[in-house]
Formats: C-alpha cells, sequence, structure tokens
C-alpha cells in the first residue's frame, strides 16, 4: 500500500506530512501484527513498500521511537519494540502511583461544573459501551481519565501520565486480544461511576483507593488476554 503525496489526511481527520504518512501505517502494521515483536525495519524494503523515498522512512522511525513503537538498536537499526512483562508492570506500578496522586489532589478542589461534565461524559462512556466499544476505549476513557487529572492543577504531573498511558495504550495493542468480555466492561463501568462518587464526596483517600483498584483490574486483565499471534511478553 502505497502512501499518498503530502498532505495525508489522518483517520481523525488531521493532516499528516510525508514521514506522518508513513509513520500511521507502520503503526497499522505494527499493531495488526504483520511486523512482528522484535522484527527489523529496513530502511530501503520499507521505502519500497509504500512507495516513498527514504528520507521519510527514517523520519517515520524517529516518530516512532518516540512513542515506543520502534527501539533503534545500536546494531541492528531499527526493530518493532517487543515489551516484556516487567516493563508492562512497571508502567502500571508507576500509573499506580501517579495517579492516584491525581485524583487525590483532584478531590480536594474539582469544582461542580466539572463534576458535571464528567457525568454527562459518563452518559455517553455508557452508551458507547453497547454501541462502539472502540469509541469508548480509545477516546472517551482517555477523556475521561484526563479531565480529572488535569483537575488536580499540576501540569507536570498530568504530561508524566499522559506519557505513561500512551506507553499502555502501546503495550496494549501490541500484546493483547483487542476484545474484552461483557464482564469486564460491566466492571469497568462501576469502577468509573465509584470513581466520580468518591469526587463528588471530596474524599482523596477514597478516590485514590477506586483509581488504584481500577487501574490493577486493568493490569490483570491486560495480562490475561495475550495476542494469540505475538508470544507472551516474558
Amino acid at each position: 500500500m502505497a502512501v499518498p503525496a503530502d498532505p495525508f489526511t489522518a483517520p481523525d481527520g488531521m493532516p499528516l506530512t510525508r514521514a506522518g504518512a508513513v509513520a500511521q501505517r507502520l503503526r497499522e502494521l505494527i499493531t495488526a501484527g504483520e511486523l512482528p515483536l522484535g522484527s527489523r525495519l529496513r530502511q530501503n524494503e520499507i521505502a519500497e513498500r509504500l512507495g516513498v523515498s527514504s528520507t521519510p522512512v527514517r523520519e517515520a522511525f524517529l516518530l516512532l521511537a518516540r512513542e515506543g513503537l520502534v527501539h533503534q538498536d545500536t546494531h541492528r537499526g531499527a526493530v518493532v519494540f517487543s515489551p516484556t512483562a516487567a516493563d508492562v508492570q512497571e508502567n502500571y506500578e508507576l500509573r499506580i502511583a501517579l495517579e492516584c496522586l491525581a485524583v487525590e489532589l483532584a478531590a480536594k478542589q474539582i469544582g461542580p461544573r466539572q463534576l458535571d461534565e464528567l457525568d454527562a461524559l459518563l452518559v455517553r462512556m455508557n452508551e458507547a459501551l453497547r454501541t462502539d466499544v472502540d469509541l469508548h476505549t480509545k477516546v472517551l476513557n482517555r477523556q475521561f481519565h484526563t479531565m480529572i487529572y488535569r483537575a488536580a492543577d499540576r501540569p507536570k504531573l498530568l504530561e508524566m501520565i499522559d506519557t505513561l498511558r500512551d506507553t499502555a495504550t502501546i503495550h496494549q495493542a501490541l500484546l493483547i486480544q483487542p476484545t474484552v468480555s461483557k464482564d469486564y466492561l460491566d466492571a469497568v463501568r462501576a469502577e468509573h461511576q465509584e470513581i466520580i462518587a468518591a469526587l463528588r464526596a471530596r474524599a482523596p483517600k477514597r478516590a485514590a483507593r477506586a483509581v488504584r483498584a481500577h487501574i490493577e483490574h486493568n493490569y490483570a486483565e491486560t495480562m490475561a488476554r495475550p495476542r494469540a499471534d505475538q508470544a507472551d511478553p516474558t
């Protein structure tokens, strides 16, 4: 599949440079398993496959390396990142520490208008669970957590959380099956409701416990559903 000439429009409607278009296509191939974990990405082969010159491919490798999808190996060059179980565990451990701190801070100062916006978003999320799980998982869920952590009013903390959540998304795309059970989705709905309830009650410790339980549940689900086309994360 050749990459269109500039400008190229991404699935979200935003324009991409030629390098961005190459990165988008490689991202799709990697997360689909067509470029396996640990495989070497040869610049000339990718350029020929996508019908572009080597320059946007090289730039795309750098973009994907910053995202964590590609690792720049000294001897092998660009390689599809292969996260281990330890990588996944560490990511969740850091997220628990930082997200619990953020929600504690948010519980102390979040305003009525922000809480109403969270309630409205939760309604959309619950509807998406019935009609469009991808919308819930890939878009609305991220908006929900970002809205809460932004209320903590700690920009650096939010930046660190966003980076960790980006990495978690990559781990999940590479390692786990895309489908989830109804029982898991029902539990997630209840967990989100408990987080909002704790925020409305101005209960920082309760909010932190709710977020911890939510993240730990997600970690258990991630490790329990390895993709059949990828090796176990060991």
